[in-house]
């Protein structure tokens, strides 16, 4: 009796994936508001800042787990940045900060019915960007290039943070809508000391049909197979 619970629990553990969550591979498509933090001066400065409108990009691959989990690594091309109105404390100027990056967050995804939360971390790279200033009655509008660096005078290459929120699935006949809204915390000071941080919160409508394969759940026949081969053991007909 003993070699046949050690059996069944080994065989509990290999079978985890019969019932796990489809995988849906999502293409992300998206015209969404990003904004950006600046630290210390963010609270002089939030009466005159707003978020900067950008295209959103990529893929979102949903890789079932169990019933009730899976994960979901993504990823996409996002145009973010900010809006600074005229007379600012920070350029005094009305200015648009914009980073073209590439975000590749890896989240841990908990189903409850047609309800997932989302949490986990994600790197971004940032392939450019500019800062646009406009003209005033004494100072010329000017599209200045950013320069990438580690120096004050530049713009951190690299960003990492964290990403987490909801999102609800509906489901149609053969494919589902999901609305995901998602909070993007970014860490790293992208101004190399003059703290500017990603910080942002956006929606996305998404729509996906079924992955052919699971790649978490290749085992998912050999696994039924195995748990008739033990039904069918003289182990088990002696339990019985």
């Amino acid at each position: 009796m003993k070699k046949q619970g050690v059996l069944l629990i080994v065989l509990s553990l290999l079978t985890i994936n019969v019932f796990a969550q489809e995988t849906y591979l999502d293409i992300v498509l998206n015209y969404t508001p990003t904004s950006m933090s600046f630290g210390s001066n963010n609270d002089a400065i939030k009466d005159f800042k707003k978020g900067y409108w950008g295209l959103q990009a990529g893929a979102s691959l949903q890789m079932g787990i169990t019933d009730h989990f899976s994960i979901v690594p993504e990823l996409y091309f996002v145009m973010k940045g900010t809006k600074l109105n005229a007379n600012n404390p920070l350029t005094y100027q009305e200015t648009r900060i914009r980073f073209n990056t590439l975000d590749m967050p890896v989240l841990a995804r908990l189903h409850l019915c047609d309800l997932y939360f989302n949490a986990g971390p994600v790197i971004s790279y940032n392939i450019g960007g500019r800062v646009k200033t406009e003209g005033t009655e004494t100072l010329e509008p000017k599209i200045t290039k950013m320069s990438f660096g580690t120096s004050s005078l530049t713009y951190s290459r690299w960003d990492a943070g964290l990403q987490f929120g909801l999102g609800y699935e509906i489901q149609l006949k053969k494919s589902r809508l999901v609305v995901d809204f998602r909070y993007h915390y970014g860490m790293v000071d992208m101004g190399n000391g003059t703290e500017l941080y990603n910080r942002y919160f956006n929606m996305n409508i998404l729509l996906a049909k079924k992955w052919k394969k699971n790649p978490l759940s290749k085992a998912k026949t050999k696994d039924l197979a195995l748990w008739e081969t033990v039904d069918n053991h003289p182990f088990a007909a002696q339990g019985n």
